[in-house]
C-alpha cells in the first residue's frame, strides 16, 4: 500500500501545508514546494512509512482484521518502493486525493494559471516508476479521488491501474484482495463501488497518522448537490474507539490529535440537532488523554456553530484554546454562497436548522463565534454554480467584505462537479466563463487572505525550525505586496472594479 509523494509527507506538523499540493506542477519549483511545504516523511529501513495518510491506516486496520498476516501487509513510502516490491508482491494499492488533477481545488488553480495538477504528475510518476513496471503487481487504486477514474475509465488502461475502488474500502478491498491472490483476478471489474462498512467493522488503525488525524464521524447529512460526504451513510466512532486510535499514534511519539468529521459539531448528534454534551465531552476526554498536548478538528459547519454557541465555548474551554500554550486552532468550514437563491437550490440543508435567507447573517454571527473563541476559519466560496447571476455574485462579495474583522483565509474555487453528486452532470464553471464581478470577489478574498496571512503564521509557525520560519517569513514581508497588485491587475484587467 502506497500512495503519491505529496501524502507521503508530516507538512511540518502543520496539516493545511497539505493542501499546497493543489498548486500545479511548475508553479512553485520542486526544489522549493517540497522542502517548505512537503519534506519526505519518514520511513524505516524496509521503506515503510512511519506515519500514513489515515484512509490507508484504514484499509490496512481492516486487512488486519479480516486475516491478513502482518507481514503480508506493508504500508510503504513512494520513494522506498524498490525496497518493498518483488517477485513475491502480488497487489500494489493506491491511495490518491486527486490521480488525475481534476479535483474541484487543484481545477481552480490549473484553470487560473495553467500547469498540470501536481498529484496527478507524481501518481504518473509513481505508476511509471521501474520497480512497478517490472514486477506488475495487481495495482488498485481508491481514496477520495477514485471517483475521477470512474468518471474517465478510459485513464485506467493508460496509467496501468487495473481495478477502481470508489468509496468506503473496509469491506470491499479485503474481498478483492482475496481474490487477486486466489488468481482469479480475470473478472476484476474495472470499478466497483465500496461497501458501506457496518460499524462493528470499521477497525481502530494498527499504525500512527498523519498529523495525528483521527476520525470521530463519517458521511454528512447535510446533503448539499455538490458534495461527495453527503452520499455517505452518517456515523459516529464510538469515544473508546476514537481514544485507542489516538493511543496509537501517542506510542508512535504524535502528541497532538485532528479530530476529523465533515462536521465536528455533529458528533452523536440527532439528526442535525448538535448534541452538546458529546462533543464537549469528546473534545475534553480526548484533550485530558494523556500524553496529548494540542486537540483541533478538520472541519465543522457555521449552521452547526451558530445555532450552538454554547458547544463553541464548551470545546474552547475543553481544550484552553487562547492559552499562551495552544494559541488558535483553524476548522475548515464551508461558505460556498451568500446568495439565498442558491442555497435553497443547491443546499437548504447547509443552513438547517436556519433558513436561506438567513445565511448570510449566520456566516457573520458563526465567523465572530468562532473568532472569539480563538477558532480559525479556513473556508470556501464556489464560483459558478448552477443558475448563478451576478446579483449572486455581489452577494457573496459584500459577504466576504464584512467578514474582515474575524481570522480567517477564504479561497475562492470553480465550481466543478463530482461524480455521484447530484450535480455531477452539471457543466463545471472555467476560466472563460469568469465575469468581471468574479475577479472582484477573487480580488476581495485575496486582499483578506494577504491581510491575514502574516497574523496567522504568528501563530501557526511558531514550532516551525527557524530556517523554515525565516523563509516564510521573507516570502509574506517581500511577496504579499507584489501578489497583491498582481491580482488588482489581473481583475482591472478583465474589467473588475477594484
Amino acid at each position: 500500500m502506497t500512495c503519491d509523494r505529496t501524502m507521503a509527507s508530516v507538512y511540518h506538523d502543520n496539516l493545511f501545508f497539505g493542501f499546497s499540493a493543489c498548486l500545479p506542477q511548475g508553479v512553485v519549483p520542486d526544489w522549493f514546494y517540497y522542502p517548505v511545504f512537503c519534506p519526505s516523511g519518514p520511513a524505516d529501513e524496509e521503506g515503510r512509512l512511519l506515519f500514513a495518510n489515515y484512509g490507508m491506516r484504514k484499509v490496512e486496520a481492516a486487512l488486519l482484521a479480516n486475516g491478513f498476516q502482518r507481514d503480508e501487509v506493508i504500508v510503504a513510502h513512494p520513494n522506498h518502493l524498490h525496497k518493498v516490491i518483488s517477485d513475491d508482491t502480488k497487489i500494489l494499492s493506491i491511495s490518491s486525493n486527486d490521480p488525475l488533477g481534476i479535483g474541484p481545488a487543484t481545477s481552480t488553480f490549473t484553470e487560473l494559471w495553467g500547469g498540470e495538477g501536481r498529484m496527478a504528475v507524481k501518481l504518473r510518476q509513481l505508476l511509471r516508476s521501474s520497480v512497478v513496471r517490472k514486477y506488475k503487481p495487481t495495482v488498485f487504486l481508491g481514496g477520495p479521488g477514485a471517483w475521477q477514474l470512474s468518471v474517465h475509465p478510459e485513464k485506467m488502461a493508460q496509467l496501468g491501474i487495473n481495478c477502481v475502488v470508489v468509496g468506503e474500502g473496509e469491506v470491499t478491498a479485503p474481498k478483492l484482495f482475496r481474490q487477486v491472490l486466489e488468481n482469479d483476478d480475470s473478472h476484476l471489474p474495472w470499478v466497483v463501488q465500496g461497501e458501506t462498512a457496518p460499524d462493528e467493522d470499521i477497525a481502530d488503525i494498527a499504525g500512527p497518522s498523519i498529523s495525528g488525524l483521527i476520525e470521530a464521524t463519517r458521511g454528512c447529512a447535510r446533503s448539499c448537490a455538490f458534495c461527495v460526504p453527503s452520499v455517505r451513510k452518517v456515523r459516529s466512532r464510538p469515544l473508546e474507539n476514537i481514544l485507542h486510535e489516538v493511543q496509537v499514534n501517542l506510542e508512535a511519539g504524535y502528541d497532538g490529535v485532528i479530530l476529523h468529521g465533515e462536521d465536528i459539531f455533529l458528533y452523536q448528534s440527532d439528526g442535525l440537532k448538535v448534541n452538546h454534551d458529546a462533543v464537549v465531552e469528546m473534545f475534553d476526554r480526548v484533550y485530558r488523554h494523556p500524553g496529548v498536548r494540542w486537540v483541533t478538528a478538520s472541519h465543522a459547519s457555521l449552521a452547526s456553530a451558530a445555532s450552538s454557541p454554547k458547544t463553541v465555548e464548551g470545546l474552547a474551554h475543553a481544550i484552553e484554546l487562547g492559552s499562551p500554550e495552544r494559541g488558535t486552532k483553524a476548522f475548515q468550514v464551508g461558505i460556498e454562497t451568500a446568495s439565498p437563491k442558491l442555497i435553497r437550490k443547491h443546499m437548504k440543508g447547509k443552513v438547517y436548522p436556519f433558513k436561506p435567507e438567513d445565511w448570510p447573517r449566520v456566516v457573520q454571527d458563526a465567523f465572530q463565534l468562532l473568532h472569539d473563541n480563538y477558532i480559525v476559519c479556513c473556508s470556501t466560496i464556489i464560483m459558478g454554480l448552477p443558475g448563478e447571476d451576478g446579483e449572486d455574485v455581489q452577494q457573496t462579495i459584500d459577504l466576504v467584505q464584512s467578514l474582515y474583522p474575524y481570522r480567517s483565509i477564504i479561497v475562492p474555487l470553480l465550481f466543478t462537479p463530482m461524480e455521484t453528486t447530484r450535480l455531477e452532470y452539471a457543466k463545471p464553471f472555467l476560466k472563460k466563463d469568469l465575469t468581471a464581478k468574479h475577479y472582484e470577489l477573487i480580488t476581495a478574498c485575496w486582499d483578506h487572505n494577504l491581510d491575514w496571512f502574516p497574523k496567522l503564521y504568528v501563530d501557526y509557525g511558531s514550532h516551525n525550525h527557524p530556517v523554515l520560519k525565516a523563509i516564510i517569513h521573507l516570502l509574506m514581508r517581500f511577496g504579499t505586496e507584489p501578489i497583491r497588485r498582481r491580482v488588482h491587475w489581473n481583475a482591472r484587467r478583465h474589467g473588475a472594479k477594484v
